[in-house]
């Protein structure tokens, strides 16, 4: 009953932002009453943050397994390519909303503790796995060693969710030329130095 009250939410969000979300339209799309609303969540703000997490949550699920991506590595240039493929996948046109949703949880965390910490969770889970697969490559002698794992997890992170920023401006800016400094970017930070 908890998760058909989120989705309703969410898709309340999806069509018309977070203030078209109230207890009593969620009730009547789930086929409940307030009351019961209310046994769930302690009132209207605490539904929207768990709705944003698990709209957060869903939106992060949906990147590639890197687990999986660094079991198919066995050396440099394969792994430059799975982190172009990666990448690649993450730039996507069908992945534009998905980051979107990502700038505006983030956004909302700023002001909503509570919402922060559920986001922080989420990206840690990814965040540590991507560490762990700069650790191996580093292990490899595929990227440069003084590179905190972690803070490269992060910053390539914000990278990908930056690139909203061009989305937005439709038309002004050659997607692809974003990729392509993109691409540079990344390859010229981890590649190791000669």
């Amino acid at each position: 009953m908890r998760s058909q009250m989120i989705n309703a939410a969410i898709e309340m969000m999806e069509v018309a932002g977070e203030a078209s979300v109230r207890v009593a339209k969620v009730a009547e799309k789930v086929g409940v009453t307030e009351p019961l609303v209310y046994h769930h969540f302690k009132n209207r703000a605490a539904l929207v943050t768990a709705a944003y997490a698990e709209w957060y949550k869903r939106c992060q699920d949906l990147e590639v397994p890197i687990d999986q991506l660094m079991a198919m590595v066995t050396n440099q240039e394969e792994y430059e390519r799975a982190v172009r493929a990666s990448l690649t996948w993450s730039y996507q046109p069908e992945r534009v909303a998905a980051r979107g949703v990502r700038l505006s949880v983030i956004g909302a965390a700023q002001t909503d503790p509570e919402l922060a910490t559920a986001v922080n969770e989420i990206n840690r889970r990814f965040l540590t796995s991507l560490a762990q697969a700069t650790e191996y490559a580093q292990s490899q002698g595929w990227v440069r060693k003084d590179l905190d794992p972690m803070a490269t997890a992060y910053w390539l992170h914000g990278q990908i969710n930056g690139r909203v920023i061009a989305e937005m401006d439709n038309g002004c800016l050659d997607l692809a030329k974003w990729d392509e400094v993109s691409f540079d970017a990344i390859f010229s930070l981890i590649r190791p130095r000669k």
